[in-house]
């Protein structure tokens, strides 16, 4: 994943996305569970509307040959979404770590009522937890919500035994 990357608006009113990918290499960009592209070498500029304040949050991410083309169906990361509180400034997004919580994102009151946090990449067949906590004006934090996530991208195909009775009827059973 690309960590350190810078975002500038530009004339345009584009935001140009810059990271230190090398000449030739590859990246996805993502954003909001789609793939926007796959770009070669350290930049892109942003074309998706409604980012007039700030940068939309892009996840960068290596594109290694050889990944299997159902990568593009599951992306490596989960997408938190929910409502806002009344009365709430922000919100903080934590992630479980250990013994500890640690955070994410904070994402300040933008008065459209609906919230999202991208995580960052996942690993498959594993849980995951979050949390999100409402804050307000003075700081005082409400109750968490939580979010627990168990990723599978990759399902194992079921258990099943196939055999014919004796009337030529096709018989499917757990195994």
């Amino acid at each position: 994943m690309a960590e350190d990357w810078t975002a500038s608006k530009q004339e345009t009113g584009l935001w140009l996305f810059e990271w230190g990918g090398e000449s030739g290499e590859s990246f996805e960009v993502w954003l909001d569970g789609e793939l926007l592209d796959t770009v070669t070498g350290g930049e892109y500029e942003c074309t998706e509307d409604g980012y007039d304040d700030a940068p939309p949050p892009l996840e960068i991410i290596a594109d290694e040959s050889g990944a299997e083309a159902e990568n593009e169906l599951y992306p490596p990361y989960a997408i938190l979404q929910w409502r806002g509180v009344d009365g709430a400034m922000g919100y903080v997004v934590e992630e479980q770590s250990g013994a500890g919580w640690l955070v994410r994102n904070e994402i300040n009151e933008n008065d459209k009522g609906y919230y999202t946090h991208q995580t960052l990449p996942l690993d498959d067949d594993t849980d995951y937890s979050f949390r999100v906590t409402a804050i307000d004006l003075n700081g005082n934090e409400g109750t968490p919500v939580d979010f627990t996530i168990h990723v599978v991208r990759n399902p194992a195909p079921p258990e099943v035994s196939l055999s014919i009775d004796g009337s030529n009827n096709l018989l499917v059973e757990e195994a």
